[in-house]
């Protein structure tokens, strides 16, 4: 890999606000087609981003790309501002979910632990040159398998931090609220001598999760040559009945993705008066002082 090539896609995304509508180079056009090759790219970038981490690899989330002139016309309707002109424009529009009630995946997620348990063990084996372990059935194939005490541990520490438990919403709620206030109130009256974890709501937890897929996604973009614009300026209900997205899920942010339209002589400013771009490879938007914000070893006014 070049070196520095990570500093350059950083520098280099930005917040995308007119993007070029495909097959209009001037952009005066009113076709809202997408391009075949953009919507490719960024199934596969979707793919990677898969890879961003998350807790205890629950993968709280799933993405909808909206990329035809329908459904994009049916989303637009439902942004507010110049965010309906950027979902219409751009080449597709990744909507992200985050998933709330992640516990009711649980065999399926207790599945998915036991199977990448049994493909590690396996690879390992391979890589050491070791013969594989048999089993009681005498199977010469066979690997170690998770135990279920490892299973259950896992699948209970991700209730307990995602707060999605399996049971209706009237009743997980007031779950949720118990536990972490019992948390805290342990954590209070021993002084800290007892340590247990700082547990967040089931909303809060499962878009900390999938922003870092957001996030991967968009440098993704950026390493690709495409422009992208995350946006929360939307209307959730209406998005969320347009998408038949079920009630478990909260829509975090959707991201436009693109080419950017650009005129020499374009107001760098968009509706609310916030600069944009890319000049010379770097984004144009400017940051606070990073001795205003990156402190070492402790907080600092």
């Amino acid at each position: 890999m070049e070196e520095n090539m990570f500093d350059k896609i950083v520098l280099a995304r930005s917040s995308c606000t007119r993007f070029r509508r495909h097959g209009d180079e001037g952009g005066t056009g009113t076709g809202t087609n997408s391009d075949p090759s953009v919507v490719k790219a960024c199934l596969e970038l979707l793919d990677l981003a898969r890879r961003a981490p998350s807790g205890f690899n629950a993968q709280p989330y799933k993405v909808v790309l909206v990329s035809t002139p329908e459904a994009k016309e049916k989303l637009a309707k439902y942004c507010i501002g110049r965010n309906a002109d950027r979902v219409r424009d751009s080449d597709c529009t990744a909507v992200f979910l985050a998933d709330k009630e992640c516990g009711r995946d649980g065999a399926r997620f207790g599945a998915f632990i036991r199977d990448t348990y049994k493909q590690r063990k396996a690879s390992r084996a391979k890589t050491l040159n070791d013969e594989p372990e048999v089993s009681n059935s005498g199977n010469e194939e066979s690997v170690p398998t998770l135990s279920k005490f490892a299973e259950w541990k896992v699948r209970i520490l991700v209730m307990l931090f995602s707060s999605g438990y399996p049971l209706p919403r009237v009743i997980s709620s007031p779950i949720s609220f118990c536990v972490r206030l019992g948390v805290a109130t342990v954590s209070a009256f021993t002084r800290r001598k007892i340590l247990v974890p700082s547990l967040s709501g089931a909303e809060t937890w499962a878009t900390k999760n999938t922003s870092l897929v957001a996030m991967t996604y968009m440098l993704g973009a950026s390493s690709r040559g495409l422009a992208s614009c995350p946006m929360e300026g939307f209307n959730a209900g209406g998005m969320r009945k347009m998408l038949r997205i079920p009630r478990r899920y909260s829509i975090c942010l959707i991201v436009s993705t693109g080419k950017p339209y650009v005129r020499v002589d374009d107001i760098k400013e968009d509706d609310v008066g916030m600069s944009h771009g890319v000049e010379n490879g770097k984004s144009t938007t400017s940051r606070y002082p990073s001795e205003q914000v990156i402190f070492e070893n402790y907080f600092s006014r």
